[in-house]
Protein backbone atom coordinates (compact mmCIF):
# COMPACT_ATOMS: atom_id res chain seq x y z
CA UNK A 1 0.00 0.00 0.00
CA UNK A 2 2.73 2.61 0.89
CA UNK A 3 4.40 1.94 -2.29
CA UNK A 4 1.19 2.62 -3.99
CA UNK A 5 1.14 6.02 -2.27
CA UNK A 6 4.27 6.70 -2.24
CA UNK A 7 3.93 8.46 -6.30
CA UNK A 8 1.68 11.06 -4.60
CA UNK A 9 2.16 11.72 -1.16
CA UNK A 10 4.41 10.33 1.99
CA UNK A 11 3.54 10.43 6.12
CA UNK A 12 5.75 11.95 7.78
CA UNK A 13 5.93 12.81 11.51
CA UNK A 14 3.81 16.17 11.36
CA UNK A 15 0.53 14.05 9.95
CA UNK A 16 1.20 10.97 12.94
CA UNK A 17 0.69 14.56 14.98
CA UNK A 18 -2.25 16.03 13.00
CA UNK A 19 -4.19 12.54 13.12
CA UNK A 20 -3.56 11.79 16.57
CA UNK A 21 -4.65 15.33 17.39
CA UNK A 22 -7.59 14.77 15.83
CA UNK A 23 -8.17 11.38 16.54
CA UNK A 24 -8.03 12.28 20.47
CA UNK A 25 -9.87 15.58 20.29
CA UNK A 26 -12.47 13.72 19.13
CA UNK A 27 -12.49 10.44 21.54
CA UNK A 28 -12.12 13.18 24.25
CA UNK A 29 -15.37 14.49 22.92
CA UNK A 30 -17.07 11.70 22.36
CA UNK A 31 -16.22 10.47 25.55
CA UNK A 32 -17.38 13.66 27.73
CA UNK A 33 -20.78 13.85 25.27
CA UNK A 34 -21.90 10.54 26.16
CA UNK A 35 -20.93 10.74 29.71
CA UNK A 36 -22.95 13.97 30.22
CA UNK A 37 -25.76 12.83 28.14
CA UNK A 38 -28.52 9.99 27.53
CA UNK A 39 -27.01 9.30 24.27
CA UNK A 40 -25.27 6.14 23.35
CA UNK A 41 -21.32 6.59 22.80
CA UNK A 42 -22.00 5.10 19.78
CA UNK A 43 -24.40 7.43 17.80
CA UNK A 44 -21.48 10.20 19.05
CA UNK A 45 -18.81 7.96 17.43
CA UNK A 46 -20.84 7.60 14.43
CA UNK A 47 -21.46 11.01 14.10
CA UNK A 48 -17.52 11.77 14.55
CA UNK A 49 -16.87 9.33 11.89
CA UNK A 50 -19.08 10.72 9.83
CA UNK A 51 -17.79 14.68 10.57
CA UNK A 52 -14.61 13.71 9.76
CA UNK A 53 -15.16 11.93 6.56
CA UNK A 54 -16.68 15.23 5.36
CA UNK A 55 -15.25 18.38 7.02
CA UNK A 56 -11.55 16.65 7.32
CA UNK A 57 -10.54 13.71 5.30
CA UNK A 58 -11.30 15.18 1.54
CA UNK A 59 -8.97 18.65 2.91
CA UNK A 60 -6.52 16.56 4.28
CA UNK A 61 -5.80 14.33 1.02
CA UNK A 62 -5.86 17.98 -1.22
CA UNK A 63 -3.58 19.56 1.24
CA UNK A 64 -1.39 16.38 1.26
CA UNK A 65 -1.38 15.97 -2.46
CA UNK A 66 -1.16 19.73 -3.76
CA UNK A 67 0.26 21.91 -0.74
CA UNK A 68 2.21 19.38 1.56
CA UNK A 69 5.33 21.62 1.58
CA UNK A 70 3.43 24.82 2.62
CA UNK A 71 4.09 26.89 5.47
CA UNK A 72 1.76 29.56 6.29
CA UNK A 73 3.00 29.69 10.24
CA UNK A 74 5.94 28.12 12.42
CA UNK A 75 3.74 25.54 13.60
CA UNK A 76 3.52 23.00 10.35
CA UNK A 77 0.87 20.31 12.33
CA UNK A 78 -1.37 23.80 12.92
CA UNK A 79 -1.06 24.83 9.14
CA UNK A 80 -2.35 20.83 7.92
CA UNK A 81 -5.26 21.12 10.55
CA UNK A 82 -6.62 24.59 8.68
CA UNK A 83 -5.54 23.60 5.56
CA UNK A 84 -7.55 20.52 6.09
CA UNK A 85 -10.80 22.11 6.92
CA UNK A 86 -10.11 25.10 4.50
CA UNK A 87 -9.41 22.99 1.70
CA UNK A 88 -12.64 20.31 2.80
CA UNK A 89 -15.30 23.35 3.15
CA UNK A 90 -14.35 24.59 -0.20
CA UNK A 91 -14.39 21.18 -2.09
CA UNK A 92 -17.37 19.60 -0.16
CA UNK A 93 -19.20 21.73 1.61
CA UNK A 94 -20.11 24.38 -0.46
CA UNK A 95 -20.73 21.66 -3.70
CA UNK A 96 -22.70 19.95 -0.58
CA UNK A 97 -24.82 23.11 -0.45
CA UNK A 98 -25.24 23.92 -4.39
CA UNK A 99 -26.18 20.26 -5.29
CA UNK A 100 -29.04 20.39 -2.17
CA UNK A 101 -30.65 23.58 -2.61
CA UNK A 102 -29.79 24.46 -6.08
CA UNK A 103 -31.37 21.35 -7.42
CA UNK A 104 -34.52 21.55 -9.88
CA UNK A 105 -38.16 21.61 -8.17
CA UNK A 106 -38.91 18.68 -10.00
CA UNK A 107 -36.36 16.61 -7.35
CA UNK A 108 -38.09 18.43 -4.52
CA UNK A 109 -41.59 16.90 -5.46
CA UNK A 110 -41.40 14.25 -2.00
CA UNK A 111 -38.37 16.01 -0.18
CA UNK A 112 -39.18 14.11 3.67
CA UNK A 113 -39.15 10.75 1.64
CA UNK A 114 -36.18 11.76 -0.93
CA UNK A 115 -33.93 13.41 2.09
CA UNK A 116 -32.51 10.74 3.68
CA UNK A 117 -31.31 8.53 0.65
CA UNK A 118 -30.71 11.99 -1.32
CA UNK A 119 -27.98 13.26 1.62
CA UNK A 120 -26.23 10.36 2.00
CA UNK A 121 -26.00 9.75 -1.84
CA UNK A 122 -24.69 13.31 -2.14
CA UNK A 123 -22.40 13.35 0.06
CA UNK A 124 -21.13 9.62 -0.94
CA UNK A 125 -20.70 11.11 -4.51
CA UNK A 126 -19.21 14.15 -3.59
CA UNK A 127 -16.52 11.98 -1.09
CA UNK A 128 -15.48 9.67 -3.86
CA UNK A 129 -15.54 12.76 -6.48
CA UNK A 130 -13.21 15.05 -4.87
CA UNK A 131 -10.47 11.81 -3.63
CA UNK A 132 -11.12 10.68 -7.39
CA UNK A 133 -10.20 13.84 -8.72
CA UNK A 134 -7.37 15.02 -6.50
CA UNK A 135 -5.58 11.69 -7.39
CA UNK A 136 -6.16 11.47 -10.96
CA UNK A 137 -5.18 15.17 -11.51
CA UNK A 138 -1.57 14.19 -9.76
CA UNK A 139 -1.61 10.76 -11.36
CA UNK A 140 -1.75 12.58 -14.38
CA UNK A 141 0.85 15.36 -13.84
CA UNK A 142 3.13 12.56 -12.43
CA UNK A 143 3.03 11.00 -15.94
CA UNK A 144 2.98 14.17 -17.70
CA UNK A 145 6.49 15.44 -15.24
CA UNK A 146 8.04 11.60 -16.49
CA UNK A 147 7.14 12.00 -20.02
CA UNK A 148 8.94 15.14 -20.73
CA UNK A 149 12.18 14.19 -18.63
Amino acid sequence: MNEFLKPYFTIDAEDKKVWLGVLGAGLIGIILLSVFTTTSFFYYLERYVVALMMIFLPGYLVMKIYFDKLSLSDSRVTDKVMMAFGLSVLTMVVPYYLSTYLRPASFNTDEDKMQAISDTTVVVVLLLLVIGISFGLKYYQNRNNQSQS
